[in-house]
């Protein structure tokens, strides 16, 4: 947040952060892609934040009613009375132009009472990846980090099972570049070449080993995708979860 006006996109955090556009130019191409393409479905997070909470998720909810309203007063957005409540299909959000789900983070708790029915908590359904590869900055790292986490598969007493996510990103740490030079070695400062290294067949094993030990799958996603097999690991997700829901299977705990 810039002088408690104007939000701008951000990744990151602490020193490591990287600031970009604003998100009024963002949140500007997204709707206009969902009125050029009336058969997409979008999902938009909310994460880490600078600044008043209480500040920051008041102009984020009044952005997503000014941008994501139809001049006929209808949202583009699909809303859940409870968490209880069916998560919808696709097909349904199609049909009814309420195409985008939101799922927000760390500012939830900040939205004013009552909060917005849009307004999913994130961490309430979907485990990132991150939380055990954040300190990963080698492919092999990464990759042990994955297996680790999906070889010892949900508990089984009965606790609620959130949505897993393969997010493939590599970091860059302070300590990690400060050994490197110590060593006396160059230290790796552009990501684009690890992501890269990521993307073929460790992504292509990751995806074989993690899909049947989880049941339920929210994302695939890499940095550098278009170097790599992103689009094949998301189809065979796509295809086996559309096997088991015609099988009977659930993908949601409700």
């Amino acid at each position: 947040m810039n002088n408690s006006t104007t939000l701008v996109i951000c990744h990151g955090s602490g020193a490591a952060r990287a600031v970009g556009v604003t998100l009024d130019s963002v949140l500007t191409n997204i709707a206009t892609f969902l009125v050029a393409n009336p058969y997409e479905v979008l999902t938009i997070e909310f994460n880490q934040y600078d600044g008043d909470a209480g500040i920051v998720s008041k102009m984020v909810v009044d952005k997503v009613k000014q941008f994501f309203t139809l001049p006929s007063g209808e949202p583009m957005y699909w809303s859940r009375d409870s968490v209880s409540e069916p998560w919808p299909s696709l097909r349904n959000m199609i049909l009814a132009d309420k195409r985008l789900m939101f799922f927000v983070s760390d500012l939830y708790n900040a939205i004013p009472d009552p909060k917005p029915k849009w307004a999913n908590q994130k961490d309430v359904w979907k485990y990132d990846g991150f939380r055990y590869t954040s300190d990963d900055t080698k492919p092999v790292q990464l990759n042990e980090s994955y297996y680790a986490w999906c070889d010892q598969g949900p508990p089984n007493d009965g606790s609620y099972v959130k949505w897993q996510q393969i997010d493939i990103n590599l970091g860059i740490l302070k300590d990690d570049i400060i050994e490197t030079v110590k060593k006396g070695q160059i230290p790796q400062l552009c990501i684009a070449p690890l992501a890269k290294e990521t993307n073929f067949d460790m992504l292509d094993g990751i995806g074989e080993r993690c899909y049947s030990r989880w049941p339920y799958w929210f994302r695939v996603r890499v940095n550098d995708y278009w170097e790599g097999h992103l689009f094949q690991v998301v189809n065979r997700f796509n295809d086996r979860n559309v096997a088991r829901v015609k099988a009977g299977e659930s993908l949601t705990p409700y």
